[in-house]
């Protein structure tokens, strides 16, 4: 595949595009259960590719979604057993996925659990990269553009499965920006991203309503 024009800063050193399978929607309750990277060059090539699953506390969640139950993770290392070696992959790479902000934010919660952070800058969501290349589909989740750009989909809601075929949607999506020389829609990989923050105030607050309410519900009896 030939170098697409959009490619990243030449500080960059390529891509880093990460699938995560989690044990729920709530980066602050629930875990990371698998996750899988592949790496790629700025034009697209393939560097080398990794997964593992990783053991959680609180179970696998949503089995019919992704297939993994707690006997499957059980003699999983956990995310802190991974991290130095998850940040050797990413390290200095731009982190691809697809709605960028779920997968990076449990990464993130991950890595805060484990006392560290990981090394990087950037992120680029291929659901925002599609989005404003405008594809005659009717959605954008990943099947659709498999199914658009003809791409096999083997086992999907696993997270090697879902890099590989989000590898050639990139791929594809980087060709056609290419052609439009469009810019890619990078955004910020902030330690803890400003919505979460939002959230955990939130949540602060709805537990201290409601510790207020029982306490009026006991002195009323």
């Amino acid at each position: 595949m030939p170098a697409p024009s959009v490619v990243p800063p030449p500080a960059r050193r390529g891509f880093a595009v990460v699938d995560v399978e989690t044990s729920g929607l709530d980066p602050l309750r629930h875990r990371v259960i698998e996750v899988a990277v592949t790496q790629l060059t700025t034009s697209g090539a393939l560097e080398r590719e990794w997964s593992s699953l990783v053991r959680a506390r609180g179970g696998t969640g949503p089995v019919h979604i992704h297939g993994l139950s707690d006997d499957d993770v059980r003699d999983a290392p956990g995310f802190a057993d991974l991290i130095d070696e998850l940040s050797e992959l990413l390290d200095g790479r731009i982190l691809v996925a697809h709605n960028a902000a779920f997968d990076w934010a449990f990464l993130a919660a991950e890595a805060r659990r484990a006392g560290r952070e990981l090394p990087v800058s950037e992120r680029l969501c291929t659901w925002h990269l599609a989005r404003g290349l405008e594809l005659p589909t009717d959605n954008l989740r990943l099947g659709t553009l498999a199914e658009y750009w003809s791409i096999p989909v083997e086992n999907a809601h696993r997270a090697g499965d879902d890099v590989r075929v989000l590898v050639e949607v990139l791929r594809r999506c980087l060709d056609e920006a290419g052609r439009r020389a469009a810019p890619l829609p990078l955004e910020e990989c902030a330690a803890l991203p400003r919505w979460w923050r939002t959230q955990i105030r939130w949540q602060r607050l709805r537990r201290r309503l409601r510790k207020r309410r029982a306490g009026r519900r006991r002195s009323s009896r």
